[in-house]
């Protein structure tokens, strides 16, 4: 597989690599975050006249797998020429992260890891084995329980609680937001003896790249929340949510449809930021 010309004049118009770009070049050894990524899907857009959809953006980690989603489309501009004004400008480089700041009251268990630039602050608890990313805020009150994975750039506010879920970057949950694995709990197993983390199977809640949960919502055990998704305040959460939701309610329902930015779409338009989206049959 070889990479297409105006791929490689993109990223490198993005951020300028250090080494030559391959197909198994990733997208974090390159320098991009979550808004290089979506600079980059809309300049492709301009560039190849495809539309390439968040959540299949959010998937992409090399290359090749970019090339992939282009598949044999050729580029809109005659003989691979992308037109200057279509390419964003560059992005300074990301500077150094500092160690994570971990306040004294926090308590991490064993193998627990907080990354760099992260902050978790005053009671908060993180079981054995949790995993943060980094640039990650924990807010006071905070506990994260066993098999709890948590991406980069992920703000939770005071007093979230999540057991087990896989957390994507960038996601943001508000105060009080409950994330739950067990879909069958008892405190005791049939026969009368206390449950242990063997009685039970374990249906881990994901929430991907981009999503916000409102303060107080309730997720239930094995649902999925899909990219850049908005779950109202208070709203308990049963079933999967397509990317861009916009959800309210309980049980929650779906009632519009949520930009990259956070705002509702007024007829696949935002209003605050200008972004236009294309409708699919189940998802923006």
């Amino acid at each position: 597989m070889t990479l297409p010309a105006p791929l490689i004049e993109i990223v490198t118009a993005l951020r300028p690599p250090a080494v030559s770009l391959t197909p198994t070049s990733t997208l974090d050894e390159i320098g991009f975050d979550s808004l290089d990524r979506v600079r980059l899907a809309a300049a492709l857009e301009s560039a190849y006249g495809v539309v390439i959809p968040d959540a299949v953006l959010a998937e992409v980690h090399r290359l090749g797998d970019l090339t992939a989603v282009l598949g044999t489309h050729p580029p809109a501009e005659s003989q691979s020429q992308i037109v200057p004004d279509r390419i964003p400008a560059p992005r300074e480089a990301p500077r150094p992260l500092p160690p994570a700041v971990v306040h004294p009251s926090a308590e991490l268990g064993e193998a627990a890891h907080v990354g760099l630039g992260s902050r978790v602050w005053h009671r908060a608890q993180l079981a054995d084995g949790v995993e943060v990313g980094e640039e990650c805020t924990l807010g006071t009150g905070v506990h994260l329980g066993t098999g709890t994975r948590v991406g980069n750039r992920v703000k939770m506010q005071n007093l979230v609680q999540v057991f087990g879920a896989d957390i994507h970057d960038d996601v943001m949950l508000a105060p009080a937001v409950l994330i739950l694995e067990d879909p069958a709990p008892r405190a005791v197993t049939p026969a009368g003896a206390p449950q242990t983390p063997a009685d039970w199977t374990a249906r881990p809640v994901t929430v991907c790249r981009g999503a916000t949960i409102g303060a107080g919502a309730v997720l239930l055990p094995g649902v999925r929340i899909g990219a850049h998704a908005l779950v109202a305040a208070g709203a308990v959460v049963d079933h999967d949510v397509p990317p861009h939701a916009l959800l309210a309610g309980n049980p929650c329902r779906q009632i519009g449809w949520a930009c990259l930015c956070g705002h509702r779409l007024t007829n696949d338009t935002c209003r605050h930021c200008g972004t236009r989206y294309q409708r699919g049959a189940h998802s923006m």
